[in-house]
């Protein structure tokens, strides 16, 4: 269904993408950068790393962004509301330093993003000790060492921790074992920090990225021969032979869906324990069995299994399928998919019923009022209104429906709003109202129409842009 949680993966909720799409790509009031939530982000040279560090420094953002090379600090310092960080994460002293430095820039830090690593290959049984220390001291060690350093400010914020793990930290295959124990090892970590710092209020994930754009494979490369690999003696033939298609993996997307799952986890009022982000359903599906797979083979042959249906009964409890079912009428049809459908009987169904008709989609946060204005459900959003649906909720980006519905150019739903006395001063937490959104020229947000109408297409979503752009001024004209 349209308005379920699904794999980010696999199909972004449609009030996620909004809210996404917006902060990541519209232009935005100017913040001052002592006003911005701070963040730090280990391993921002190349990648994940720098794509997360363009999209939170953009989108509310104080970026911290860790690197090694002289260079990298350079080009980092030259972007917008970014400093640099020489940090190297298996170095204590450079750590203590990043800490130190944090707080006497006086923001504090709302969240951690240990993203640095790295990758070996080799047979287990021939490949050096050393090389397992090495990768052990980024990968695993590395978010450890960094994550108790920066404890305190985390608690103090009451923030937000996520470390990058990947589809190896559920997957294990040949030549890439020393990797995924790492992963593996990041798993339980996140799980076990979760945990520990729940009293404290403070949210821990991680992020499960399948094969994207990275120079993770080309350093691997050329650490292996400056050491001088060579694989005379090796069972198993060369491991440089088995790396095929460009190194600096320009064959894969670009980590844009990990940068905005990591926007996500920073914004949302109820972050994830996990973010897997594939670009393509085959490596979604992958994944997926080999959980189940293992699900079984720990099931198999002992006197405590399970039977079938115990397990399919304990995958609708972990899907929330008992929840659903006990909520009666209102689960029958989806609040949000009734409304972006404009299915006006069952909305009045869910109303006559005492469903919440504030209810947040929890990939996104946003409300049924937002979904109406979006999808351009005028006699949807004016049945929320009478019913007493809040005017002024909002989502995980700070928008409210009059900010949707400005942007869309729903003339009749902002009339509605504006009477029944919704707040047209309230920002965004990228600082914009609903009329900053139509006073932006148009020419500079048509890449944002052009995004979203690709994306929520597929959904029913129509923009006419001769219409948005001849409205922009008689909304803007409603909202002064």
């Amino acid at each position: 269904m349209l308005f379920r949680i699904l794999a980010f993966a696999t199909r972004r909720s449609l009030a996620a993408l909004i809210g996404i799409a917006w902060l990541s790509l519209s232009p935005v009031t100017a913040q001052e950068p002592e006003d911005l939530r701070a963040v730090l982000i280990t391993g921002t040279s190349t990648g994940i790393g720098l794509r997360m560090t363009e999209v939170l420094s953009q989108n509310g953002f104080f970026v911290y962004a860790g690197a090694r090379k002289p260079a990298d600090l350079e080009r980092l310092d030259a972007m917008e509301n970014v400093k640099s960080v020489r940090l190297d994460v298996t170095i204590q002293s450079e750590i203590d330093a990043a800490v130190e430095m944090v707080r006497a820039e006086g923001r504090g830090l709302y969240g951690l993003i240990n993203n640095a690593g790295v990758l070996v290959m080799g047979p287990l049984i021939e490949q050096p000790e050393v090389e397992l220390d090495f990768i052990l001291d980024v990968n695993l060690l590395g978010p450890y060492r960094v994550t108790k350093a920066f404890a305190d400010l985390l608690i103090e914020s009451e923030g937000r921790v996520m470390t990058v793990s990947s589809l190896a930290g559920i997957l294990s295959g040949p030549f890439i074992g020393a990797y995924s124990m790492t992963k593996h090892g990041v798993e339980a970590y996140t799980d076990a920090l979760a945990v520990e710092l729940d009293r404290f209020n403070v949210a821990v994930a991680a992020v499960e990225p399948g094969n994207y754009k990275s120079q993770i494979t080309a350093s691997m490369v050329k650490r292996m021969e400056e050491a001088g690999y060579s694989a005379e003696g090796s069972r198993y033939g060369s491991m440089l032979n088995l790396i095929t298609g460009p190194l600096d993996r320009s064959q894969y997307e670009e980590p844009d869906d990990v940068a905005l799952a990591a926007l996500d986890f920073l914004t949302s009022d109820s972050p994830r324990r996990r973010y897997m982000v594939v670009p393509n359903q085959a490596e979604a599906e992958f994944t997926v069995r080999q959980a189940l797979r293992e699900l079984a083979q720990l099931n198999e042959g002992h006197q405590y299994s399970y039977t079938r249906d115990e397990l399919v009964q304990m995958l609708d409890e972990a899907l929330g399928a008992e929840q659903r079912e006990s909520a009666g009428p209102s689960a029958d049809v989806d609040l949000h998919e009734a409304v972006g459908q404009g299915d006006l009987q069952a909305i009045q169904a869910q109303i006559e019923a005492g469903a919440d008709l504030n209810v947040r989609e929890p990939m996104g946060g946003s409300s049924p009022l937002i979904t109406a204005a979006t999808f351009g459900q005028t006699e949807a959003a004016k049945m929320l209104i009478e019913a007493g649906a809040d005017l002024d909720q909002r989502n995980n980006d700070g928008s409210t429906p009059l900010i949707a519905a400005a942007f869309f150019c729903r003339t009749e739903i902002v009339e509605a709003l504006l009477a029944a006395g919704a707040d047209k001063s309230i920002k965004s937490i990228t600082g914009s109202t609903a009329l900053d959104v139509v006073t932006v020229p148009f020419d500079e947000i048509r890449g944002i129409y052009d995004f979203v109408a690709a994306v929520l297409g597929p959904y029913g979503l129509e923009l006419d842009y001769e219409r948005i752009e001849m409205t922009r001024p008689r909304i803007a004209e409603m909202l002064r």
